[in-house]
C-alpha cells in the first residue's frame, strides 16, 4: 500500500510524482491511456456498463420522486445522479480520445524529461510542480472517497444507532443511493449483493473523477512548469553576456541558435496546450455545468435538512468534494495562463539590446507570441481562479436567498 502512495512523501524522484494520482485512479478503472496501440482492458468496459446501469436507475428514481412531488428525495437522488452521468460522459470521451491522450502524455513526458534541461534550477522547477500537482490531485480524490464512503455507510450507521437504542423494529433497510431496482433484488437473499453493487457504482464515479480531472490538472501544471523552465533557459542564455557592451560575431551566432531552440520549444508547448484543450473541451464544459448543479442541489438540501446531523455532514462533504474538483480545473487554467505570459517579462528583462537587428527579430517574435496568455477556455467561460471566485460568490447569494424564505 505504501508503494502506491509514495508521491505523498518528500524525497522521491520526479518519475514517482509525474501523473501519480491520475495514473493510480485510471489504472484501477482501466482507463489509463498507456502506450498507443495497447489493447483496451476488459475492466474498463465492465466499469462502463456498471456505471451505465447506475446512472439509468438513479435518474429514473429521481424523476419518479420529482413526479411524486417529493422534492427533498428528488434532489437527494439527482445530485449524485448528475455527477455519475457526467462521469459516464468522461469515461466515453477518455475511450474515444485514448490514442490522442496517449500521444499527448508521451509528448509532455519527453519535454519534461528533456536531457538538455539538467540545470539545478530547471530540475527544481519540474520537481516542485510535480509534487504540487500530486498533492493537490490527492485532495479531491480523498474528499470524493470520503463522501462516497459516507453515503455507503449511512444505512449501516443508522441501523447501528437504532440497534443500540433497542429500536430495531423501526428500521427499514435502504440502499446507499436511490436507484430503481426490481423488488426481487431488494429482498433476501439478493439485497446484500444489490447493496454492494450500488455502493461500488459510487466508487467508480470517484476514481474516474480523480483520474480524469487529475489528468487535466497534471497536464496544466506541467505545461506551466515548462513555461517556467523556458524562462530559466532564457535567463541562463543571456547571463554570460549581461556585463558586456558588445558581442562578437561568434557570440551573436551562438545566441541566435539558442534563441531559435527556445522558440521551437515554445511553439511545441503552445501546440501541445491547444491540442490538449481541444480534446478536453467537452469534458471541461460538462464538468462545470454538473458542478454548478451539484453545488446548488447540495446547498438546497443542506438548508432543508436543518439539524439533521448525519445528513448535514453528508452534504457538507459533497459540497466540499464538488468545490475541490472545480478548483482543480480553475487553478490549472490559471497556472497555464499566468506562466505563459511571464515568459515575455523574462525575455524583456534580459540584455536583448546587445543583439543585432537580425537576432532582435527572434526576441520580438517570442515577446509577441507570449504576450497573449495560453487559455484553457471552453465555450461560454474560461477556467480560472476568478471564475471560481465568481462561483463562490454566486453560491453565497443563493444561500442568502434561500435562507430569507425560511
Amino acid at each position: 500500500m505504501s508503494k502506491w502512495f509514495r508521491f505523498l512523501q518528500r524525497d522521491q524522484q520526479l518519475d514517482v510524482y509525474f501523473f501519480a494520482v491520475p495514473r493510480l485512479s485510471l489504472n484501477i478503472m482501466g482507463y489509463w491511456p498507456g502506450k498507443s496501440g495497447d489493447t483496451l482492458p476488459w475492466r474498463s468496459l465492465i466499469h462502463f456498463v456498471i456505471l451505465s446501469i447506475g446512472v439509468a436507475t438513479e435518474l429514473h428514481a429521481g424523476l419518479r420522486f420529482l413526479h411524486q412531488q417529493q422534492i427533498t428525495l428528488a434532489l437527494e437522488t439527482l445530485c449524485p445522479a448528475g455527477t455519475s452521468a457526467v462521469t459516464l460522459l468522461k469515461m466515453f470521451l477518455m475511450l474515444h480520445y485514448r490514442q490522442d491522450l496517449s500521444t499527448m502524455w508521451y509528448r509532455l513526458r519527453s519535454l519534461i524529461f528533456d536531457p538538455n534541461w539538467q540545470r539545478l534550477e530547471q530540475q527544481d522547477i519540474r520537481l516542485s510542480y510535480s509534487v504540487m500537482a500530486a498533492r493537490i490531485n490527492f485532495w479531491p480524490l480523498s474528499a470524493g472517497f470520503f463522501t462516497c464512503t459516507t453515503y455507503n455507510l449511512k444505512p449501516i450507521l443508522i441501523a447501528m444507532v437504532l440497534c443500540l437504542q433497542k429500536r430495531c423494529e423501526e428500521f427499514v433497510w435502504f440502499t446507499p443511493f436511490n436507484m430503481t431496482m426490481p423488488n426481487v433484488l431488494l429482498s433476501s437473499p439478493f439485497f446484500p449483493l444489490t447493496y454492494i453493487f450500488i455502493a461500488y457504482t459510487g466508487y467508480v464515479t470517484i476514481f474516474m473523477f480523480g483520474g480524469c480531472d487529475g489528468f487535466y490538472f497534471e497536464f496544466c501544471a506541467h505545461l506551466s512548469a515548462l513555461f517556467e523552465v523556458l524562462q530559466a533557459e532564457i535567463e541562463s542564455i543571456f547571463t554570460p553576456y549581461k556585463d558586456l557592451l558588445e558581442l562578437s560575431p561568434v557570440q551573436l551566432y551562438t545566441l541566435e541558435q539558442k534563441m531559435r531552440s527556445v522558440i521551437i520549444r515554445h511553439n511545441a508547448i503552445i501546440d501541445l496546450a491547444r491540442f490538449f484543450r481541444e480534446r478536453y473541451t467537452v469534458i471541461t464544459l460538462a464538468h462545470f455545468v454538473s458542478a454548478a448543479m451539484v453545488i446548488g442541489f447540495s446547498m438546497v438540501n443542506l438548508l432543508t435538512l436543518g439539524n439533521n446531523g448525519l445528513g448535514a455532514m453528508l452534504y457538507v462533504a459533497y459540497t466540499i468534494a464538488a468545490l475541490s474538483q472545480l478548483l482543480v480545473y480553475c487553478y490549472g487554467g490559471t497556472l497555464v495562463a499566468e506562466s505563459s505570459t511571464e515568459l515575455c517579462q523574462a525575455m524583456f528583462s534580459c540584455p536583448w539590446q546587445l543583439l543585432k537587428p537580425k537576432q532582435r527579430r527572434l526576441v520580438h517574435l517570442l515577446i509577441l507570441r507570449s504576450q497573449r496568455p495560453i487559455s484553457m477556455a471552453v465555450p461560454f467561460f474560461s477556467p480560472s481562479l476568478a471564475t471560481f471566485a465568481a462561483i463562490l460568490h454566486t453560491s453565497g447569494s443563493i444561500i442568502a436567498l434561500v435562507k430569507s424564505f425560511q
